[in-house]
This record gives C-alpha cells, sequence and structure tokens, in this order.
C-alpha cells in the first residue's frame, strides 16, 4: 500500500469517526510536515524520488 493510499484510508476513517474538525485538521497538518520533512531528507541523501503517475488527465504534447 502506498503512503497516499494509506493517509487516504486514514483520513477516511477520522472522517467518519467522532473526531472534531480542529483535531481532523491538526492531523493532517503534522501529516503534510512529516512528508515534506522525508522529501527533503530524501533530497539531501541524493536519493531519486521516483512516483508513479496515475491521473486521468492526458498528457500535453511537448512543443520543440
Amino acid at each position: 500500500m502506498s503512503y497516499i493510499e494509506q493517509f487516504e484510508q486514514e483520513l477516511v476513517a477520522k472522517l467518519n469517526g467522532k473526531e472534531d474538525t480542529a483535531s481532523i485538521v491538526r492531523w493532517v497538518s503534522e501529516k503534510v510536515l512529516e512528508s515534506y520533512k522525508n522529501g527533503i531528507t530524501a533530497g539531501q541523501k541524493g536519493a531519486t524520488v521516483k512516483r508513479q503517475v496515475k491521473s486521468s488527465q492526458p498528457v500535453p504534447p511537448q512543443v520543440q
């Protein structure tokens, strides 16, 4: 399961649960910050971050 898929599942569970809006917003903020810091750390280590794009929008042709 990818990070985004896991995040989506956790978010849906929180939205369907009894948590208040403020605690959900705080949780999302923490997850975004954690992801950002992990990306910075990966970049500092010289790691190449690869992701598969799952977009329903067509990719526009490149202009030369």
